[in-house]
């Protein structure tokens, strides 16, 4: 059912000149379809759409102080001012002019022309918008978005009518400012609602969504009623754990309410369930909400597992039935929830694999894949921003545990930047910021020296060699570099000092999740981001870190800022590379650093017994094994994402990494193609990372304890790991928006990597415990800003380090990690 609405705030502005829109006409033309066909192909206008979740309303962000009784006298004329505001519409739209603009619709539904046609009924669908571009304190300055369908029940028997081959008109209903034709046609003003057979009553609007799924079943449609018929999982039992997830969710974020607005809310969503618990301290409750939730998606996942495993794409066999609707459009609204972080997990925002649920998002995809979806839902997206804008306005009941209404703000901005539906303009998404010291204000760019003048000649090179020489992130003299335990200024390096014996320099590649606007690939990578320490990232500078560590072996390590690498480090090393070491074991004991990974190792193997013992010990898995599919997935997937690139720099970054990723370049090979080869290319390297650690019987390859194949994997998966989570991948699971390993094939990965990270040497190397870092996507900036056309001049790349710089806690340090 739907909440109640409230009024909009009256500060809201109103839009007087909306962009210029097509030609396209208002009206809403039927979806038909072929009865005789069980898959439909209805023709409807394609405007693209976020997706569903839960049914919402529209109220005020602002606690609402009690209102005070009027005097009589006064009652009737504030009724029809209270009359006249209820009609005022949010978004005023010019009279005549067309509610599209392109392919989507921004105005509001008109009235239907007139009655519907026989056994064509109009269909009002709950909708809504991303943001409403009134300033609200949920939408911030964001500016208007289209009208979207979101509604689980609604979006059922649109689904469910579809498959059938049954046709109706659709007609949007948007939840945050319903259309007075639609209230004054029907007294309830709730959806879903029918008008006309099959589905509705006579010539007057029918709601409630079980009368209208009889009135459809009695219609006698042959496809309907065996979609309908009980298959092998109850659609009670999917109606069961979808919703209590879904909900249990969403009354962990709203734990600790005292408003009666909040508690009624918390009653509604979990009353009926059997959630409420009289007296329960807040704490407790929002914990014990918090396991519900990944209890009802254990449930759900051992469903959809052993779904998979039967090689059936649906609970229905080869097409969907009851049970498949049902499931779709909750699985939708729980992602979107854990997506955005509406929820008090301490590990949203993530994907539902993140959760122990790896095997619901493959299968939405396989829904997507059927015309019904992309129909109902009028997206190939599980994105929806409108869905979760809606569904916020409830939680806004709640408003004394919401700061303001800022917190949910927050998750929307996540969900905002990652619908590609959203017509919007550019808006980071918000982040914690990186705690920072006094940091100086930013250097004026240099202001290049003129050319073409032969006499100027000298000055200009004198000029520019200057400009080289300036650091990109200057620091102020005499201040320590560290802000509490992060570095934040340059790496002031060992000095004159040489190493102990025993214990060497190690010069480990490093790289900030932001450069505070003064990035070298651009200051549209950045973005507002503020300025954030240096964190090691490298996996050939980690995995010599991690073989020294675990062989007991002390050593110093030198953060080199991959985009400002310092001057010391330059002047004491010519080649100025990394890993480098100074001293034994690993490099020489004459006071010179030396390098390459591969040389360090051996050396060090020669240098020290325990170091070799380590590199030599034996298990089911080689090093060999793990290098033949590591550079497979991080570079394939990397590849796949500027395949398309017209770029010429980027045509030779393409290049290049064809030989990193393994493959061979095809001569007139389109982007499209490379890119889908690189998709195939990395996850079957990805599907052998997953035999070889899901095969495991030890919590190693080396068993108890790690071995030289263990830190080859773990160095290569944590970076590959990262690469999916930011969205730097072609796969359209991950792409832009990010996605686990398990989303892309390998759930045994995150687990064998929080192994790891529960050893004292992953600490010490990575200097973090957190599964997101930055600093490996940041590293490539440069490099990818080859191809700037596939990041619009940086722009995309600035989201896509979004996506891990809100989780990254060196980063970000408000966001709770997961805990398994």
């Amino acid at each position: 059912g739907e909440a109640p609405m409230e009024p909009a705030p009256a500060k809201a502005k109103v839009i007087d000149d909306p962009p210029p829109t097509s030609a396209k006409e208002a009206e809403v033309p039927a979806v038909p379809a072929t009865p005789t066909e069980p898959e439909p192909e209805p023709e409807l206008p394609q405007p693209k759409a976020p997706e569903p979740v839960a049914v919402a309303p529209e109220p005020s962000p602002e606690a609402a102080p009690e209102p005070t009784p009027a005097p009589a006298e006064e009652e009737e004329e504030e009724e029809e001012e209270e009359e006249e505001a209820e009609h005022e519409p949010l978004v005023k739209w010019p009279e005549n002019a067309s509610i599209f603009i392109g392919d989507y619709q921004f105005g509001p539904t008109p009235a239907p022309p007139g009655p519907p046609k026989p056994g064509v009924p109009y269909k009002a669908i709950l909708a809504g918008r991303a943001a409403y571009g009134k300033g609200h304190v949920l939408d911030g300055d964001r500016p208007l978005g289209p009208i979207m369908p979101y509604c689980p029940y609604c979006c059922r028997l649109s689904l469910l009518m579809l498959e059938s081959g049954m046709e109706f008109v659709p007609i949007l209903i948007d939840g945050g400012d319903k259309p007075k034709w639609f209230k004054d046609a029907y007294e309830a003003a709730k959806t879903p609602a029918f008008l006309g057979q099959p589905g509705g009553n006579g010539d007057e609007w029918t709601g409630e969504f079980e009368d209208i799924l009889g009135n459809l079943k009695a219609s006698g449609n042959a496809h309907l009623l065996a979609t309908c018929e009980p298959g092998a999982v109850a659609v009670e039992t999917i109606e069961k754990h979808a919703s209590t997830a879904g909900f249990a969710a969403a009354l962990s974020f709203i734990a600790g309410t005292t408003t009666e607005g909040g508690k009624m809310l918390m009653m509604g969503l979990g009353g009926k369930a059997g959630l409420i618990k009289e007296g329960e301290p807040a704490d407790e409750f929002r914990d014990r909400m918090v396991q519900t939730t990944r209890d009802a998606f254990g449930e759900l996942e051992k469903i959809f597992a052993e779904l998979a495993s039967s090689g059936k794409p649906f609970l229905g066999g080869d097409k969907p039935n009851q049970a498949d609707v049902y499931a779709l459009t909750m699985i939708l609204f729980g992602h979107n929830i854990y997506l955005g972080g509406l929820t008090a997990d301490p590990a949203a925002p993530c994907q539902l694999a993140d959760v122990g649920a790896p095997s619901l998002m493959p299968y939405v995809e396989r829904w997507m894949e059927r015309p019904s979806y992309v129909k109902c839902y009028r997206t190939k997206s599980t994105v929806q921003a409108p869905a979760m804008r809606n569904f916020s306005n409830m939680l806004m009941m709640a408003h004394d545990v919401m700061d303001g209404g800022k917190r949910i703000y927050t998750c929307l901005e996540r969900l905002r930047e990652l619908d590609v539906e959203y017509d919007g303009k550019e808006h980071p998404p918000v982040i914690g910021e990186a705690p920072s010291a006094e940091e100086p204000e930013p250097a004026e760019d240099p202001t290049p020296a003129e050319t073409g003048e032969a006499a100027a000649k000298e000055e200009e090179d004198e000029e520019e060699e200057e400009e080289e020489e300036e650091p990109v992130v200057p620091w102020p003299e005499g201040l320590s570099p560290y802000v509490g335990d992060y570095l934040y200024g340059p790496e002031p390096g060992p000095g004159d000092r040489k190493p102990e014996a025993g214990k060497p320099f190690k010069a480990v590649l490093s790289a900030r999740a932001s450069y505070g606007g003064r990035h070298t690939a651009g200051e549209l990578v950045d973005g507002d981001a503020a300025l954030g320490p240096i964190m090691p990232f490298c996996p050939y500078c980690l995995r010599i870190s991690l073989l020294l560590i675990e062989s007991g072996v002390e050593f110093e390590t030198f953060l080199i800022d991959v985009g400002d690498k310092p001057d010391w480090f330059i002047n004491a090393y010519d080649k100025a590379e990394t890993p480098a070491m100074m001293g034994s074991p690993g490099g020489l004991d004459d006071g010179q650093w030396v390098g390459d990974s591969k040389d360090i190792i051996a050396r060090a193997c020669e240098q020290n017994e325990k170091f070799k013992e380590l590199c030599e010990r034996e298990g089911p898995i080689t090093v060999e094994q793990i290098e033949k599919y590591a550079n497979a997935v991080a570079f394939g997937m990397i590849l796949g994402y500027i395949a398309p690139t017209e770029e010429e720099s980027g045509k030779g970054l393409a290049m290049g990494l064809h030989s990193q990723a393994g493959l061979e370049p095809i001569e007139g090979e389109t982007g499209a193609a490379l890119r889908e080869r690189c998709n195939a290319h990395f996850r079957a390297g990805l599907a052998e990372f997953e035999k070889m650690i899901g095969g495991l019987t030890t919590p190693f390859i080396g068993g108890d304890t790690p071995s030289k194949a263990d830190v080859f994997a773990a160095t290569t998966l944590f970076f590959s790991h990262n690469i999916a989570e930011s969205g730097l991948c072609g796969d359209p699971v991950a792409m832009d928006k990010g996605a686990s390993l398990a989303d892309l094939g390998a759930p045994s990965v995150v687990p064998y990597l929080r192994r790891w990270m529960e050893r004292p040497s992953w600490k010490t190397a990575y200097k973090t415990d957190c599964m997101y870092s930055t600093a490996v996507v940041a590293c490539l900036a440069n490099f990818a800003m080859m191809a700037k056309d596939m990041f619009d001049d940086g722009r995309k790349l600035n989201l896509i380090l979004d996506n891990l710089r809100r989780r990254d806690t060196d980063y970000n340090p408000d966001f709770v990690p997961p805990t398994n």
